[in-house]
């Protein structure tokens, strides 16, 4: 074992650390780097002489997409339809279709004859199609190929990189050579996210086919015993879903014997939410467990936005990438219904607590999602003022709030987010309770007077509410949440697009709802009307 230090890291240490044995191409990926001065200078020039559709101070900082990023994944698209144009074994489009039938949001309500139909009629979407046919190309390569999926929120973004990976297992399979490795104790690809909440997402999303193919998955979240995973890594694992940090830990587990052989084999390496995971704040942890890799053949970074600091860094570190990109980049759906609530206008009286709570009594009664329970999901820029808002909302105005926070527990964050990631319960299905005629519901200091309880019966938890900031709810699937409110006007760009994108997914209708008053600068609100005309937020 190397006894030499570790320098200090800083945010570009991945390029000086030779004591960590960097891959050799990764080196030569650097290497190959074209020169940085001069497409720095065309880029700048080209970005100034389009004017962003948004960029006002703080609220910039997206990469603009021009139209030559996108025209080769157009290319694609308006030339393959069904998932049997795409390069995948026959047993693996069987399920990878069968999975997305199965995860469909309203899929309790359809019958065996509709649910054979949806099947046949299941469609790839853009980005799906683009990933899924320039990723193929060079799964049986043996250099190493970076790939840099970005597209909108919502867009099914996990199979566009899931599709080919798993393909890429079951072609290794076929080889003659898979007899010699199928018993050995290794992990055969890797994918990675910056939160327990994700593991668990993309494990769920994703399971159902892996099973079925007889791969091998084991997530590795806070709640995993060091026990479970060597377990786990004696019979193989085809798939590990992790944090950066738990892949970096794998070396300090006293009962592995040969740390560095676990990595000998594994061909491929997901960076899943990666414009987070390439950041200041988690960059050297990201980078270490790319080095840990010695033998990835096929590393995808997948992100639904391109901040500029982002951008620097991926053509810094890995200027070879291929780039997949899908027009709707940067844009909400067109699905998003996006409007103004504003405080400082009666009945409000400046106080944006009580336009929020005005607001989702008004999405309670309004009469959509009939039959379904309702959720709402709340955003904040504060962590501070997370419960907050959430006492006043249950306490003054008598709302059924949950919160999510850094300081939950990994296993309290799951149980919480549980009723909002799940496809919305049927109203017949949730128990009911007995309104108190002694208690009147009202909005206090507002124009809302509701009556006293009849001794009628009501359905518990019609609406619920989540009160967040996005850093947890990020790249969370909250399947068919319709509402989402903006109690605060997000820090950046980057912010409202992943906020804002939590409803309005896979082309299903949603509305976005932002809190200003009068401290709120004047160009705010022109938000709604940009959302409208262009979707899109630079």
């Amino acid at each position: 074992m190397s006894t030499r230090k570790r320098k200090p890291q800083t945010r570009n240490s991945f390029e000086r650390k030779k004591t960590l044995q960097v891959p050799v191409r990764f080196e030569r990926e650097r290497k190959s780097s074209r020169p940085q001065s001069s497409p720095r200078t065309n880029n700048r020039r080209s970005d100034e002489s389009q004017s962003p559709k948004l960029g006002y101070g703080r609220f910039s900082g997206l990469k603009e997409i021009k139209t030559e990023d996108t025209r080769n994944a157009e290319n694609l698209v308006s030339k393959i339809e069904t998932f049997d144009a795409l390069k995948l074994l026959p047993e693996v489009r069987a399920a990878v279709l069968e999975n997305i039938r199965k995860k469909t949001i309203l899929n309790k309500s359809l019958t065996p004859n509709q649910e054979e139909e949806q099947l046949v009629n299941i469609k790839p979407t853009p980005i799906q199609v683009a990933a899924i046919k320039v990723i193929s190309q060079y799964l049986e390569k043996p250099a190493l190929s970076t790939f840099a999926i970005a597209a909108e929120t919502g867009s099914g973004k996990t199979w566009a990189y899931m599709a080919p990976l798993i393909d890429g297992l079951k072609r290794e399979e076929l080889d003659e050579s898979w007899a010699r490795t199928a018993d050995k104790a290794i992990i055969r690809a890797v994918i990675v996210v910056p939160t327990h909440e994700l593991i668990d997402q993309v494990y769920e999303q994703t399971i159902d086919a892996l099973d079925a193919l007889n791969l091998k998955c084991f997530k590795w979240t806070s709640a995993t015993k060091y026990e479970d995973f060597v377990d786990a890594l004696k019979n193989r694992i085809d798939v590990l879903i992790a944090t950066p940090g738990k892949l970096n830990r794998i070396e300090s587990i006293r009962m592995i014997k040969r740390p560095q052989y676990v990595f000998s084999r594994t061909r491929y390496m997901v960076i899943d939410e990666a414009d987070t995971l390439m950041d200041a704040s988690w960059i050297d942890d990201t980078c270490d467990a790319i080095k840990r890799l010695p033998s990835v053949q096929n590393l995808v970074f997948c992100t639904a936005t391109i901040p500029k600091e982002f951008n620097n860094t991926m053509d810094k570190l890995f200027p070879t990438a291929i780039k997949i990109t899908t027009p709707s980049l940067h844009r909400l759906p067109k699905t998003i219904k996006f409007s103004l609530i504003d405080a400082s206008v009666q009945p409000y009286q400046g106080s944006k607590i009580k336009a929020l709570a005005q607001a989702l009594y008004a999405i309670h009664r309004d009469g959509s999602e009939e039959g379904y329970e309702k959720r709402c999901i709340v955003f904040v820029n504060e962590r501070k003022d997370i419960e907050k808002i959430a006492m006043s909302l249950r306490d003054t105005y008598n709302h059924d709030v949950t919160t999510l926070t850094g300081e939950d527990s990994p296993e309290d964050r799951q149980s919480k987010v549980a009723v909002f990631i799940n496809p919305p319960r049927r109203l017949e299905d949730i128990p009911v309770e007995t309104e108190d005629d002694s208690q009147n519901v009202a909005l206090p200091d507002s124009n809302i007077i509701l009556k006293k309880g009849t001794g009628a019966k009501k359905r518990e938890g019609s609406l619920k509410v989540l009160v967040t900031s996005d850093l947890l709810a990020r790249g969370l699937n909250f399947s068919a949440v319709r509402n989402v409110i903006l109690y605060d006007v997000p820090n950046t760009s980057a912010d409202l697009l992943h906020r804002a994108g939590r409803t309005g997914r896979m082309n299903q209708a949603g509305r976005v709802f932002l809190i200003i008053d009068r401290k709120s600068e004047p160009w705010v609100k022109r938000l709604p009307s940009i959302v409208r005309a262009h979707g899109l937020i630079t």
